[in-house]
């Protein structure tokens, strides 16, 4: 008998654990998924001037490594960190007088210049597929691009300049869905908090929290309201309209909006992409040479940019190992009664295979800026801050990518 007690002893002690385990792992959960891409960046700028920042240079626009997963059904999560604008030596949110490599103080939208950082990281609970909630550290649902399509996905080497004009990151809870009910409508609305806004946007600022106590758990009661509404007929019509409403954190005013319409699409290897975006009330940054830090003064800015590609396998005219994209924008930012920033950019896209293009691809870029108004002046002296994505200066740009 005590033999067989030993025996069982012995026994529960192996399978105990293994019944535990597999209970505990029954839940689906199919992560973590290890992914990143690397984008490596060279930059030559034309008619800066003596002296100024001219040469050559060398970075890289974005750095990427993230997890993701399911950690019951039902339940998504998402973590990317970050590397962006290594080397390229943009202006920066905390000193955005300071001259970079590129542009003698173009805005990036990067906090303290390029570092490391958590760019993303959210957890996604789909109860039901037309109402789901997601919470933590996101992109604003404004702005059809920038949500819609991934830093490693874009025609160009930037996104378009409208990205100044939008909340960007932040901290917040957002209810959301995608083709609800088989209608092809899709929703997003979501409250967040503005102390994480992305820098050197018209909602940002050197973001405080509360005093009193600990920084977690007392905000400085700023928030930004942001929605957006959009239908989708496929690969030949994605259309949005969003918006967001917010607050100025260093003037304490909430009068702060924007709001986006954009178009996008394509077929039989043409692509296409337009919108429009529209930001008003007290500005957190100066833009252009308006400097609410002090002057507070109501300002009225807006961006517009066309785009169309023609990817020249997808059209059946080169063999696979030729898979080329040509294509074109126009993009121009302008702040009503200071100046405009306008950037046209032709750029050639090779991907190395058409299977998983954007596994490894290279980008050449040719951008001719024209500026007008106050803009003429701030360049290329370093007192102002430019849209994030614009170049004050013709540009050539080559950029490397590879991903898994």
């Amino acid at each position: 008998m005590k033999k067989n007690l030993v025996a069982l002893a012995v026994a529960a002690a192996f399978v105990v654990p293994g019944v535990a385990f597999a209970a505990d792992t029954s839940n689906a959960d199919t992560g973590p998924v290890v992914f990143g891409y690397a984008q490596i960046t060279g930059a030559q700028q034309f008619g800066t001037g003596p002296g100024s920042s001219n040469g050559l240079v060398f970075g890289a626009n974005r750095i990427r490594l993230g997890f993701k997963g399911e950690a019951v059904p039902g339940v998504t999560y998402y973590i990317q960190g970050a590397y962006d604008e290594a080397g390229l030596g943009n202006a920066n949110a905390l000193f955005p007088y300071t001259t970079g490599l590129l542009n003698n103080g173009l805005g990036g939208n990067i906090a303290g210049g390029a570092q490391a950082q958590l760019m993303d990281a959210w957890i996604n609970f789909a109860p039901v597929p037309f109402a789901q909630l997601q919470v933590g550290k996101f992109k604003t649902p404004e702005g059809l691009e920038y949500t819609g399509t991934a830093g490693n996905e874009l025609t160009f080497i930037y996104r378009n300049m409208n990205q100044s004009l939008l909340p960007g990151r932040s901290a917040g809870a957002m209810f959301h869905a995608d083709d609800v009910m088989g209608t092809g409508l899709g929703y997003a609305v979501g409250i967040f908090d503005n102390t994480s806004v992305d820098p050197a946007t018209v909602y940002s600022n050197i973001n405080t929290f509360g005093g009193g106590q600990s920084g977690l758990l007392n905000g400085n009661g700023k928030y930004i309201v942001s929605g957006m509404l959009k239908y989708s007929m496929g690969p030949l019509l994605t259309a949005e309209l969003s918006g967001s409403m917010g607050t100025a954190p260093a003037r304490g005013t909430d009068n702060l909006t924007s709001w986006n319409v954009g178009v996008q699409g394509g077929m039989m290897g043409i692509h296409y992409g337009a919108g429009f975006t529209k930001a008003s009330g007290v500005p957190a940054w100066p833009y252009l040479n308006i400097n609410p830090l002090y002057t507070p003064v109501t300002y009225a800015a807006t961006d517009w940019h066309a785009e169309l590609a023609a990817n020249l396998y997808e059209m059946t005219l080169t063999p696979d190992w030729l898979d080329v994209e040509a294509a074109a924008r126009y993009d121009q930012y302008a702040v009503h009664g200071q100046g405009t920033l306008g950037n046209a950019t032709v750029g050639l896209n090779y991907y190395v295979n058409p299977n998983n293009p954007h596994a490894a691809e290279v980008q050449l870029n040719y951008i001719l800026a024209t500026r007008g108004g106050s803009i003429n002046q701030v360049y290329p002296g370093s007192n102002g801050v430019a849209p994030i994505n614009g170049v004050a200066y013709n540009t050539l740009m080559l950029q490397f990518q590879a991903g898994f």
